[in-house]
């Protein structure tokens, strides 16, 4: 893959680009009144997470006129979302030219800033966005939205209290314990943020250093010289792979349960303004069965992933090959496939993530009384597939339900912009093609909620407004009339 290198100017060409992204604003600021914003001490909105999915959202309500908005990560502000841990990949897996959530400012799209970066030409030459490069734009983004970012921050409690009273985040940072006060959280925390990472059962008696799932924090040069058995053939396992194989592993094994890569992605099909705009419109039955299809079908690895793992003359990819049997025998890991038994030093769990609300710090309080898709299935369907039916049902708005109040609840007031919302809100969340359609919906949400919750203080507010306009009754005063020039006294 080649390396791309900003252009000479990069920084002037961006510095212009600010300017035309502020007139834009500007000329398109007529939904820009501020109208909501912190109240003693309650911020109308907290955002947890700075990644792309909340950045975007935190602009998005700022130009609707809701202000003090506040955006805290668990990352230092300048390493947000997954793009410098597990995000190894050296491209993004969608095209280059998906739509994006501007917000009427044209400027501050991915591809403005791209061609402000490294050119035009370059642009034209792209297929899909380089990793590195989006990380870029993202942290330009945050700056010149102006989205007020704290970081390296986590959240360790997210409590309620009455349906109505405000939701209290309590939080551990650089400077200790603290607390905020909102009336509404969005949890913008990416493809973890309704669980955690899924470690299969055979695997969890493995030293713990033998043992990695994908999305840890990985130390690939302590790998060099090792053997490494992978599980699961998704993209992220091919990456992972040749990462390894990147930083001198002896050997990478990738297994994969099916007999075959599949060769077609649903996720391209789903890629179009109507399902993107009106997936709530599906009844649960059919957000059922539309899921429990893409679970079965799935998606191929992107052939990016492939061709850098087949790279390597010490890579191989095995299929029909599900792992029936693992064994640490005191030097390495023994495992047992249809294939017969393979060793391995290490073993990767590309295994992806399981649906818990419990194994969320910020949502161990309400995950109790908070609705899941199980709760709305018969058993059968459960069965069909438990690991869906642990998603949690959410509102219209991303909202959680209240199993024992679903009427009024403090929960509607937790949005789940994340994977979470897989089944209830399809790919409006954390992904970038549903980013243009998710956002746009949430921050809408947002503003009418906020709004009916003012409603009495706003119509208040407009029955005592007395600020004249200063209308004068009479003729209009004649402005003095310019002396007429030579040149136009000659045309008379």
């Amino acid at each position: 893959m080649s390396v791309l290198s900003p252009l000479p100017d990069a920084a002037a060409r961006l510095a212009a680009l600010e300017r035309e992204a502020a007139h834009q604003s500007a000329l398109s600021a007529g939904d820009g009144r501020s109208w909501v914003g912190e109240r003693d001490g309650v911020h109308p909105v907290v955002i947890v997470g700075a990644g792309q999915a909340g950045l975007v959202l935190a602009r998005g309500l700022h130009r609707r006129g809701i202000d003090d908005v506040v955006v805290i990560d668990a990352a230092p502000a300048d390493a947000t979302g997954p793009w410098t841990t597990y995000a190894r990949m050296h491209t993004l897996r969608t095209p280059k030219d998906i739509a994006w959530p501007t917000w009427g400012t044209p400027a501050v799209s991915p591809r403005a800033w791209f061609e402000a970066v490294y050119g035009v030409e370059a642009w034209e030459a792209l297929e899909y966005f380089p990793t590195t490069a989006w990380h870029g734009f993202l942290q330009w983004y945050r700056e010149v939205s102006s989205v007020l970012t704290v970081g390296s921050t986590r959240v360790t409690a997210l409590r309620t209290a009455g349906a109505d009273d405000p939701l209290q985040l309590d939080l551990t940072g650089p400077d200790g314990d603290w607390t905020l006060t909102a009336r509404h959280v969005v949890l913008a925390t990416g493809i973890e943020g309704a669980g955690g990472r899924h470690l299969p059962p055979l695997l969890r008696s493995l030293p713990a250093d033998r043992v990695f799932h994908t999305h840890d924090d990985i130390d690939f040069d302590a790998l060099a010289g090792l053997r490494i058995g992978v599980l699961g053939a998704g993209t992220g396992a091919f990456d992972n792979a040749a990462t390894a194989l990147e930083h001198g592993a002896a050997s990478v094994e990738v297994h994969m349960r099916r007999p075959a890569m599949p060769q077609v992605s649903p996720y391209r099909w789903m890629e179009f303004a109507g399902l993107i705009e009106n997936y709530g419109s599906f009844t649960d039955a059919q957000k059922w069965e539309f899921n429990v299809h893409l679970s079965a079908v799935d998606q191929p690895a992107t052939q990016n992933a492939l061709w850098r793992a087949h790279a390597f003359d010490s890579f191989r990819f095995v299929t029909s090959s599900p792992w029936q049997h693992v064994e640490w025998t005191t030097s390495d890991i023994a495992v047992t496939t249809p294939h017969g038994i393979r060793n391995y030093d290490v073993v990767f769990a590309a295994t992806g993530i399981a649906a818990d609300l419990a194994q969320r710090p910020e949502l161990v309080e309400v995950a109790p009384d908070a609705a899941l898709w199980s709760d709305r299935l018969t058993p059968e369907a459960v069965a069909q597939n438990p690991g869906l039916a642990a998603f949690p049902y959410l509102d219209d708005d991303f909202g959680l339900v209240s199993r024992t109040s679903p009427e009024r609840s403090a929960l509607s007031r937790i949005h789940m912009f994340n994977h979470g919302a897989r089944l209830s809100q399809g790919m409006l969340s954390h992904q970038i093609p549903g980013l243009v359609g998710g956002a746009t919906k949430l921050a809408a949400a947002l503003s009418r909620r906020l709004f009916e919750h003012r409603a009495d203080a706003l119509l208040a507010e407009y029955l005592a407004y007395d600020v004249p306009v200063g209308v004068h009754i009479g003729r209009r005063a004649q402005a003095p009339q310019p002396a007429a020039t030579s040149e136009v006294a000659s045309l008379s």
